[in-house]
């Protein structure tokens, strides 16, 4: 297709030349040449159209390209059969009547069906407008001077008027192409139709000349209808087809005057048809009855075509207000709302939801610049948005301002900006803005709600957190902000005793109490259930003393409808220093809480290495437990029990010990907590239990078999597997029950379990004894002896620290004893450290004691020498105190 475009002028042009070059032949041969000349053209177009045809969508032009081919067809023949040359005679005058009309037919063809109808009324009213001035301009300027120069019988005349019908049909046909066609279709209609202008002109002037001999007159025809072949040609190579007939293209200025050449050019054929036909009666002679009824009927259609016009146009305005009315009731009920302002950034328009609520508030918007009318905040802000940089960079983004609301407040709208300054159609800047004051006011109560604690009011973890880390980011080498936490005690028995409400009045008045009491930049936050965080701003020791001044307001008691509730609290202090980082501060706030807690009730305490030295061992601890038992890690340690009255053992405490690769031996207080918390003091137990079972079975014997004492956590007992895993012991041990007395803590804190009770029953219908470890200590122990019936209580070691050097704990002791003896209990005192306590212990009649005085806890290969060395029999003085590891 390319390559026929670029050929087509060369051809033209060459034909041209040999058209021209016919001129230097004999006189006789001028015409011969010249039509030969014109065939050759014909049919050359004829092949491109063809061509172009067969690859194009439009397929009109393969039949233009067959109305060439007839044309070239039927007018060889009309010279083969017609008289000499110079003659009228109707088959040369009536030889381009069929080639006019198929090649308006194929003219239509190329404009499609969808076209034409579309065209309606006025474009059929336009063509028989155009139709008719044509036909006029034919009779006056072709047939009537043909008529006046050579008389015409019937056949001749009626084949001349046929043959200026078909052209004027052809012109027509040429027009309704150039109006009708789609825009990106204008340029190749505007040269159609000069192109078939052109051959329609150019069989006229042949005409004219057929009346003489081959002149200027001939050769210039036939120039010219070779120029309308060119046309054609370039008309259809660069034919764009009837898939883009709805779509812009090429230049739009050039298709726009094409379109309003064409919308004129009917009435200015008809004007020029008038002029030449006032002009043919006043000066030449009186033109065709044919002419006159042409001229006729062009101005009765002159009339019609003004009256479908106003039609058209008044559907048209129709349409285009219903349209308008549309949109503009569109942009009215649309959320998003529209500016537009001009090249210096002023307003020229704006919707009626911004417009509005402005004059409403005395600041009315249109013809002032945006930024005198939004925000005095918000201006740089949409200043430097709409700003041109130079540099060519599209205006974009998004931008977020205030305009004035009805009631006098503030509208946020958030736009973002369409930049149409270089549209004719527009020219200005298009901003296109969204209300968007609910969402942000919606926004900042989540913000709110995510940031706030809903109970005091007080700022939560999150919002803490983030200005944790905002101090952090500002602290320097020496603390001037130090992290306070406070976690309250007693909130459990005020929530038993007065109820969930009141212990929430409580917590609000404690952070009442902890804002006022701190300085305006220090902040309080409710990071827990039961905690509190202060940033308390001052160096050395004014944290300190600020933690002072919290806690006693703390103490202090809080007066509510139900009572008093008493609480008090344990501080932890970190100094935020450079290099901190927030989480590291809250974590080593918690050990410092915890070790305040451990220090009681009121305490403060800094943060120090040894805290978090102690937290990596247990971490470590809770480490390597996992798997400790198949290392070979853990071990039995034995402590004989003594009868105070025979000076015998009468029975040992399997004591658990871990020794560690890193950390050697560790006893049971240290790592059985560990395990507790990290699930393991199940499996612990488990193997405790089989471990001692098997061990004291091979125990040599001197008089009554020895008792087995083994501990039992509260967390393993609350498990409610410790029935089962004692019996699987016995069962896979043989160990005889009766001599087995598990050892329960008495400062567990399931005295009121029914659980518990039913395990202690199915324990004793075992045979089993029931032992209640670390009376005295804890929790009241009385209350266990009542709900438990035990065989055994062991005094703690702190209940008998004083026995021998004070009459209270020494009177406490007797009762117990005595208490033991009434109720058939044996009572074992543990901790016996002095020759002294262990006196006054047989003095007040205690049974069993032990301790280091008697023993410290053996290995099992130990255990078995002392057993032996005394026949059983362990006194200070007789075997040594303290037995051989």
């Amino acid at each position: 297709m390319e390559r026929t475009r670029r050929r087509t002028p060369l051809v033209g042009l060459l034909c041209l030349a040999l058209l021209g070059a016919t001129w230097l032949l004999p006189t006789g041969a001028h015409r011969l040449a010249a039509d030969g000349v014109v065939v050759l053209a014909a049919l050359s177009t004829a092949a491109v159209l063809a061509r172009v045809g067969r690859d194009a969508p439009a397929r009109g032009w393969v039949l233009v390209s067959r109305a060439l081919v007839l044309g070239v067809v039927v007018a060889t023949a009309a010279e083969l059969v017609g008289p000499a040359p110079g003659a009228v005679d109707p088959p040369r005058t009536a030889a381009s009547v069929l080639p006019h009309l198929l090649g308006a037919v194929a003219v239509l063809v190329l404009l499609g069906r969808d076209r034409l109808r579309a065209g309606g009324a006025r474009l059929l009213v336009e063509s028989a407008l155009f139709w008719t001035a044509a036909f006029v301009l034919a009779q006056l300027l072709v047939v009537g001077p043909v008529l006046r120069r050579v008389p015409l019988d019937a056949a001749a005349r009626a084949g001349l008027e046929a043959s200026c019908l078909a052209a004027t049909v052809l012109l027509a046909a040429g027009l309704v192409f150039l109006t009708a066609a789609g825009p990106a279709r204008r340029t190749t209609a505007g040269t159609t139709l000069a192109g078939l202008a052109a051959v329609a002109v150019a069989d006229c002037l042949a005409v004219l000349g057929s009346t003489g001999g081959f002149g200027l007159l001939g050769l210039g025809s036939r120039a010219l209808f070779v120029a309308g072949l060119v046309l054609l040609a370039l008309a259809a190579a660069h034919d764009p087809g009837t898939a883009t007939d709805g779509r812009p293209g090429g230049d739009g200025r050039l298709a726009a005057g094409i379109t309003l050449a064409g919308q004129l050019l009917p009435h200015a054929v008809m004007v020029l048809a008038a002029v030449l036909v006032l002009a043919s009666a006043l000066f030449v002679a009186t033109p065709t009855p044919a002419a006159l009824v042409a001229v006729a009927t062009g101005l009765a259609l002159t009339g019609v075509h003004r009256v479908v016009v106003v039609g058209d146009e008044m559907r048209f305005a129709g349409r285009l207000g219903r349209s308008e009315a549309y949109f503009r009731k569109l942009v009215r009920a649309s959320s998003d709302a529209v500016l537009v302002l001009d090249e210096d950034r002023a307003i020229t328009w704006a919707a009626p939801a911004l417009a509005g609520p402005a004059d409403a508030a005395g600041r009315p918007l249109v013809g002032h610049p945006v930024t005198d009318r939004v925000h005095p905040q918000d201006v740089e802000t949409v200043r430097a948005w709409l700003a041109d940089d130079g540099d060519g960079a599209t205006l974009g983004g998004l931008c977020s301002f205030r305009l004035p609301a009805a009631d006098g407040s503030w509208q946020v709208w958030e736009a973002g900006v369409t930049d149409l300054r270089a549209d004719a159609a527009v020219g200005a800047l298009v901003l296109h803005c969204r209300d968007v004051t609910v969402r942000l006011h919606a926004e900042d109560e989540l913000r709110s709600l995510a940031f706030t604690d809903p109970v005091t009011g007080l700022p939560n973890r999150a919002a803490h957190v983030i200005a944790l880390a905002e101090e952090l980011a500002a602290a320097g080498d020496e603390a001037e902000v130090s992290l306070l936490l406070f976690e309250l005690e007693g909130l459990d028995d005020a929530r038993e005793n007065v109820g969930r409400d009141v212990v929430d009045v409580a917590v609000v008045e404690v952070g009442r109490r902890l804002r006022g009491t701190v300085r305006g930049d220090d902040l309080v936050a409710r990071v827990g259930a039961e905690v509190f965080a202060v940033l308390a701003h001052g160096t050395g020791d004014e944290p300190d003393r600020v933690a002072a001044r919290c806690l006693s307001v703390v103490e202090q008691p809080v007066v509510t409808q139900l009572g008093l509730v008493d609480l008090s609290a344990a501080v932890g202090l970190v100094p935020l220093v450079a290099g901190l980082g927030a989480e590291t501060a809250l974590d080593r706030a918690e050990l410092a809480v915890r070790s305040a807690r451990q220090a009681g009730p009121g305490s403060v305490r800094r943060w120090e290495h040894s805290l978090a030295a102690a937290r990596d061992r247990r971490e470590r601890l809770r480490e390597d437990l996992v798997g400790a038992r198949a290392r070979g890690e853990l071990a039995l340690a034995w402590q004989p029990i003594v009868s105070l009255t025979e000076q015998r053992v009468t029975g040992v405490e399997a004591l658990a010990r871990w020794v560690h690769p890193a950390f050697g031996e560790l006893e049971p207080e240290e790592f059985i907590p560990i395990a507790e918390r990290a699930g393991l003091v199940g499996d612990l137990q488990r193997w405790v239990l089989h471990e001692a079972m098997t061990q004291a079975a091979a125990l040599p014997e001197h008089g009554e078999p020895l008792r087995l004492g083994v501990n039992v956590s509260p967390v393993h007992l609350a498990s409610g597997t410790v029935v089962g895993d004692v019996a699987a012991a016995l069962g896979a041990t043989g160990f005889p029950a009766q001599r087995l007395v598990v050892e329960v803590t008495g400062s567990t804190g399931l005295v009121d379990s029914p659980s518990l009770a039913a395990d202690f029953a199915a324990l004793r219908l075992m045979g089993v004894h029931l032992a209640l470890d670390d009376f005295g200590a804890g929790a009241s122990s009385l209350e266990h002896l009542t709900r438990w019936a035990v065989d055994v209580v062991k005094l703690d070691r702190s209940f008998l620290a004083r026995v021998d050097k004070d009459a209270r704990p020494r009177a406490l002791t007797a009762s117990v004893i005595g208490i033991g003896s009434t109720l058939g209990i044996d009572v074992v005192a543990e901790g016996v450290e002095t020759p002294s306590q262990l006196t006054v212990l047989r003095a007040l009649g205690c049974g069993f004691a032990q301790g280091f005085l008697l023993s410290r806890p053996l290995s099992l290969p130990a255990l078995v020498a002392t057993l032996d060395a005394g026949a059983g029999h362990l006194w200070p003085g007789k075997v040594g105190r303290v037995g051989a590891s």
